[in-house]
C-alpha cells in the first residue's frame, strides 16, 4: 500500500496515495468526505490517465491517511505539507494542481507554502468553505447522522451508492476536527497565484457570481461556466469535464 510517513510537528502523519498513468503529473485532492476511491468511481482515472500521471491523495483525517482528532493538527501548513511529502516521495519536482470542491482549498494553500512546486491549479467547482457547524454536529453523532443532515442540506438523496459508501465509512471524530480546524478566506489568497489556472463549475452553482470575479482576480485564468448543471453534477462527472482539462494542461505545454 503507497503510503508516505513522515513527523509534522513531533506527530507521525501517514499519506495513503496512488499514482496512475503516464505523462504531466497531475496533483489531485478530492472533497469533503472523499477520497482517493472516487476518482475511480466518478471517471477521472479512466479519462484521464491514459493522457497524465494521476497523483491522488487521501488528505490527513480521510481515507486511508492518518486521522488525528486534534483541530490543531489540520492547521493549514500541515495540509500543504503531506502533499509535498508525497512529491518527494515520488521524486517529483513539479506538478499540476486540480482541487475539486473543497479540495480546490488545498491548491491554495499550497500557492501560498510551495508555489515553485506547481506548473498550474486546477479549481474543479471550487468550495473555499468548511462544513459548517450543523453538519459538524451531525458528525458528533456519526456518519449515518453526518449523511442525513448533508442530504438535508442538498435537498436530495445522493443516489450514487459507493459515494454513500465513502461518505459512511469516514470516521466522523476526524472528520469533526478537520472541520474545526484554522480556515482562511479564499480572497486573501488571490496573490499566491502567480501560474495560469482554470475555474470550471456549473450555471447552477450558489456561487457562481462570487467565482466569476474571483477568476476575474487571478492572472491568466480560464473560466468555464457550464450549463444547467449544479455543483454535485460537474463535481461527480468525470467524462464531462475531463476534456476541458486535458485542453487546458495540452494547451499549457504548447505555449512552454
Amino acid at each position: 500500500m503507497p503510503i508516505v510517513n513522515y513527523k509534522d510537528n513531533q506527530q507521525l502523519i501517514n499519506i495513503y496515495y496512488e499514482v496512475v498513468g503516464q505523462g504531466e503529473p497531475i496533483v489531485f485532492h478530492h472533497g469533503n468526505g472523499n477520497c482517493v476511491k472516487d476518482w475511480y468511481t466518478l471517471g477521472y482515472v479512466d479519462e484521464l490517465s491514459k493522457h497524465f500521471k494521476l497523483i491522488l491523495i487521501d488528505s490527513r483525517g480521510y481515507g486511508k491517511s492518518s486521522k488525528p482528532y486534534e483541530p490543531a493538527a489540520y492547521n493549514l501548513h500541515s495540509r500543504a505539507k503531506d502533499t509535498i511529502a508525497v512529491l518527494d516521495e515520488l521524486k517529483i519536482n513539479k506538478a499540476h494542481c486540480l482541487g475539486g470542491s473543497v479540495g480546490a482549498s488545498v491548491c491554495m494553500m499550497l500557492a501560498r507554502y510551495y508555489p515553485e512546486r506547481f506548473k498550474s491549479y486546477i479549481f474543479a467547482t471550487p468550495f473555499f468553505t468548511q462544513f459548517n457547524d450543523e453538519i459538524r454536529q451531525a458528525l458528533l453523532k456519526g456518519t449515518e447522522q453526518y449523511l442525513a443532515k448533508l442530504e438535508e442540506l442538498l435537498g436530495s438523496r445522493i443516489d450514487n451508492e459507493l459515494i454513500r459508501q465513502t461518505l459512511l465509512a469516514n470516521d466522523a471524530k476526524a472528520l469533526w476536527a478537520a472541520n474545526s480546524s484554522e480556515w482562511f478566506d479564499y480572497l486573501d489568497y488571490v496573490k499566491y497565484i502567480k501560474v495560469p489556472s482554470m475555474i470550471y463549475l456549473g450555471a447552477l452553482e450558489p456561487s457562481v457570481d462570487k467565482l466569476t470575479q474571483l477568476a476575474n482576480l487571478l492572472p491568466n485564468n480560464q473560466l468555464y461556466i457550464l450549463p444547467d448543471i449544479n455543483h454535485a453534477q460537474v463535481y461527480w462527472n468525470g467524462k464531462l469535464v475531463s476534456p476541458l482539462i486535458k485542453t487546458f494542461i495540452s494547451n499549457l505545454k504548447e505555449s512552454q
